[in-house]
């Protein structure tokens, strides 16, 4: 099982409330409160949809153990099950990945200890990203049942300026479609987005994990789209 925390959510948007008055025309002020509503809403919609980091945010993630029974793993020619391996990476949920705060390991006595760095590496190239162990590392085993392991680590294209323009294009024909359609949102009405818009953002999703042949992490999709 795994778990995910916001440790400090994002401060900007993959768009602006500017970007979004400008896109959909609105000249006064009379309509800001429903602009930042859909500032903050195509944000979340985007980031489900595509499972991934669109600004700057930090996380927490907590694995109970990395010496799992219960998912498939596949080690050179070998794939089924197995009690006693390590699994060699722990993917990441919301890519791209910035950074690796830490990695902190909790006894039964809930006593936390940080995991050298020296012991593994952020690799970004892969998407989902992944902490990969360095070859003669391992995990310790004398961990707590649950949430054994706490990954700290940064996400994000960076400020809304870095987002990809296809997402933020897709943002903006979200936002257009919403400001349409705002008496419905204000109603707490849904209102799903357009087609046009979902198809810009196809290209940016992240294939669940548990459709991944060669990765034994369990999947986060359900919860990030």
């Amino acid at each position: 099982m795994a778990g995910l925390q916001v440790h400090t959510a994002e401060t900007a948007y993959a768009v602006t409330q500017a970007e979004i008055k400008a896109w959909c025309k609105i000249d006064s002020s009379d309509d800001d409160v429903t602009v930042a509503l859909i500032e903050r809403t195509v944000h979340n919609w985007a980031k489900e949809y595509t499972a991934r980091a669109l600004t700057t945010v930090t996380y927490n993630l907590f694995i109970d153990t990395v010496y799992d029974s219960e998912v498939p793993i596949r080690e050179g020619f070998y794939t089924g099950y197995d009690n006693h391996t390590s699994k060699r990476s722990i993917d990441l949920p919301f890519s791209p990945v910035a950074s690796v705060s830490h990695i902190k390991y909790y006894d039964d006595a809930d006593s936390a200890t940080t995991f050298a760095s020296s012991n593994y590496y952020l690799d970004n190239v892969s998407v989902p990203s992944r902490i990969v162990l360095r070859k003669g590392a391992s995990y310790p085993s004398s961990l707590r049942v649950a949430n054994g392991i706490e990954i700290k680590y940064v996400a994000g294209y960076g400020a809304t300026t870095a987002v990809p323009y296809d997402i933020k294009s897709a943002c903006l024909a979200y936002s257009a479609y919403l400001f349409e359609h705002r008496g419905d949102l204000l109603d707490g009405k849904r209102v799903l987005a357009p087609t046009s818009a979902t198809q810009l953002l196809h290209p940016y999703r992240v294939k669940s994990l548990s459709t991944h042949p060669y990765r034994g992490q369990a999947t986060y999709r359900g919860m990030f789209g």
